[in-house]
C-alpha cells in the first residue's frame, strides 16, 4: 500500500468514526430524560422495600444485563448497609440452554421467573428491538403476578414498549446506538443513584 493509499484509507475510516459519534450524539439528545427519572422512582422503590430486580435480555443485550448486575449489586452498594439485589437470569448458560433444548427458547426467561418472583419485585427486560418473543414472555407473565416492569428498548419501541409499566426508549433505528446507549442509561442511574443513598447513610 502506497502512503498515499494509506492516507485515504485512514481518512475514511476517521470519516466512519465521526459519523458514527455524531450519530451516537444525536441520539444522546432525543433521550427523553423523564423516562429515565421514572425508572430511577421505581429502582428506588424496590430497594426501599427489599425487592430483588430480575434483568434479562439476548445477544448484546444479555450483556447489558450482566453488567447492570454489576454495576447495581457492586458499584452503586459497595457503601451502603442495605444493598440492591439485581439477578440475570440470562447468566445462567446451564439453566438457559436446559430450558431452551427441553421446552423452547421462548421459555427460557419466564421458567425461571416462575422460581424467583415475588409482588414486592421488579423485572427489566431489554430489547433493541422490542419484539424478542422470550422476553416478552416473561414480561406478560410479570404482569400477571402484578410484579413492576421496566423496559430498554431501541427502533419504534416495539411490543415490549407498549406492555411494559415504565420504559426508556432509545429512538433511533441502529442496533449499535441502541445498546450504546442502555449502557449508558446503567451507568447514568447508577451514579445518580449511589449519590442518592449515599446521601442517606447514618
Amino acid at each position: 500500500m502506497t502512503m498515499a493509499s494509506r492516507s485515504t484509507t485512514q481518512d475514511d475510516l476517521a470519516g466512519g468514526i465521526r459519523g458514527y459519534l455524531a450519530g451516537l450524539k444525536n441520539a444522546i439528545d432525543m433521550i427523553d430524560v423523564d423516562e429515565v427519572t421514572m425508572v430511577m422512582d421505581c429502582l428506588l422503590d424496590v430497594y426501599r422495600r427489599d425487592g430483588a430486580v430480575y434483568i434479562f435480555g439476548n445477544g448484546g443485550s444479555a450483556s447489558t444485563a450482566a453488567h447492570f448486575v454489576n454495576d447495581f449489586n457492586k458499584g452503586a452498594s459497595e457503601t451502603l448497609t442495605k444493598r440492591f439485589r439485581f439477578y440475570c437470569l440470562n447468566d445462567n448458560v446451564p439453566t438457559v440452554m436446559a430450558l431452551a433444548n427441553d421446552m423452547n427458547y421462548d421459555q427460557v426467561f419466564v421458567e425461571q421467573l416462575k422460581n424467583y418472583l415475588s409482588p414486592q419485585d421488579v423485572v427489566i427486560a431489554i430489547s433493541g428491538s422490542g419484539n424478542s418473543r422470550n422476553v416478552l414472555e416473561a414480561v406478560r407473565y410479570a404482569k400477571q403476578r402484578r410484579v413492576e416492569t421496566i423496559a430498554l428498548v431501541g427502533f419504534d419501541g416495539g411490543r415490549l414498549k407498549r406492555l411494559a409499566d415504565r420504559c426508556i426508549h432509545v429512538r433511533v433505528n441502529d442496533m449499535q446506538k441502541v445498546e450504546d446507549l442502555h449502557l449508558a442509561m446503567n451507568h447514568a442511574m447508577m451514579t445518580v443513584l449511589k449519590k442518592r443513598l449515599e446521601k442517606w447513610l447514618p
